[in-house]
């Protein structure tokens, strides 16, 4: 039997090696997808992303990710999973910039309130995640789970309610998972969170086998 091949997008800016090789541990075939085309025939699909809103979406569109991610994830139901920026582009758009998400959710991504009481933006570290008892992404976990974060923006639970699957506390309650049907996303990386985060990743590539 074949291994399963996982599609890890490719839009020219982040940098996607940690989660390449955290995926090669485990029994799939990675291939790093560079444009759409690539995505055709994913069992799949991986997007992780560092910086900001705009240049990403600029960078998925002007390779033709756009087009095949609602082809191949919305259209043909494959598993999808966004990491950090790539759970913020499912969002309709964020207060980074002006570029328009992929819609899949509802709502924009806000920046992480700033102010002497608040806590130091951006939100790096280590912090809990309160696991949702209906998540299947993150099943194998106690709750609450703990997983790295490095961002400025976040989800809010007003655009998640009924699919945020994980939430954690940064000065402000925010969606640090979600999951709708074949469309998982998280706000934290699990590259680099250590075992929990490679259970994640487990779980996950149980969908496509």
């Amino acid at each position: 039997m074949s291994a399963r091949r996982i599609a890890v997008i490719d839009y020219g800016l982040a940098n996607i090696r940690s989660v390449v090789n955290a995926l090669n541990c485990f029994d799939v075939d990675v291939t790093v997808a560079e444009n759409g085309a690539a995505l055709g025939d994913a069992k799949l699909i991986v997007l992780p992303g560092v910086g900001s809103f705009d240049a990403g979406m600029r960078g998925l569109n002007e390779r033709g990710h756009v087009e095949a991610l609602q082809r191949r994830v919305v259209e043909a139901g494959v598993p999808y999973l966004g990491i950090c920026l790539g759970m913020q582009f499912v969002f309709e758009g964020s207060e980074e910039g002006s570029a328009p998400g992929l819609g899949w959710v509802k709502g924009r991504v806000e920046r992480f309130p700033s102010g002497q009481d608040q806590p130091k933006v951006p939100h790096v570290g280590w912090n809990e995640v309160e696991v949702a008892p209906s998540s299947k992404l993150m099943a194998a976990l106690q709750s609450p789970a703990d997983f790295y974060f490095v961002h400025s923006y976040y989800a809010p639970l007003v655009c998640t309610h009924g699919i945020a699957s994980g939430i954690c506390d940064y000065g402000v309650q925010f969606c640090a998972a979600l999951e709708r049907d074949n469309i998982a996303a998280v706000q934290f990386h699990p590259e680099k969170s250590q075992l929990g985060g490679m259970k994640l990743l487990e779980t996950f590539l149980q969908a496509g086998a």
